[in-house]
């Protein structure tokens, strides 16, 4: 988790290098040879997530990325991260990794999708019965799960 949050700020440290007008990537590189490069070492799969960070570093400023390097500007990784953070600290302090509504709306989701699978008629869409706003895991029409709004 360490090195996910390390790697979260060589991103921003390459975003902020590579859109300044004078380009100077030495920051970016100094944080990496320092904080990332060492941990990178211990594991191949830190090395291969360190690569293709430092990847940026050739390919920004662009619009025109290979996905999986697009993929590490968009807010999604930063959920991601979040998330594990999160659910450590929760862990870590003697709570349930993950909050009980959210479990519970995956078992929902299950069970919705394993009744469509026997032929059971279910509409499109049900309704959970909350009033209050929130956000939730939700599957769209692709079987792709998707964050909306629970009213």
């Amino acid at each position: 988790m360490h090195f996910a949050l390390l790697r979260l700020q060589l991103i921003e440290l390459i975003r902020k290098c590579t859109s300044s007008p004078n380009m100077d990537i030495k920051p970016a590189l100094n944080f990496a040879s320092s904080q990332l490069a060492p941990r990178a070492a211990t594991k191949p799969e830190f090395l291969e997530e360190f690569e293709l960070t430092m990847t940026l570093l050739i390919f920004l400023p662009s619009d025109d990325l290979q996905p999986r390097l697009a993929e590490l500007l968009k807010p999604a990784l930063r959920r991601q991260v979040a998330s594990k953070v999160n659910e450590a600290i929760l862990t870590s302090m003697g709570a349930r990794g993950e909050a009980r509504i959210r479990g519970l709306h995956r078992l929902r989701l299950w069970a919705e999708n394993k009744s469509r699978e026997a032929g059971k008629d279910l509409p499109y869409s049900l309704p959970i019965g909350l009033q209050e706003f929130g956000t939730a895991e939700s599957q769209n029409g692709n079987g792709e799960v998707a964050d909306v709004m629970v009213q």
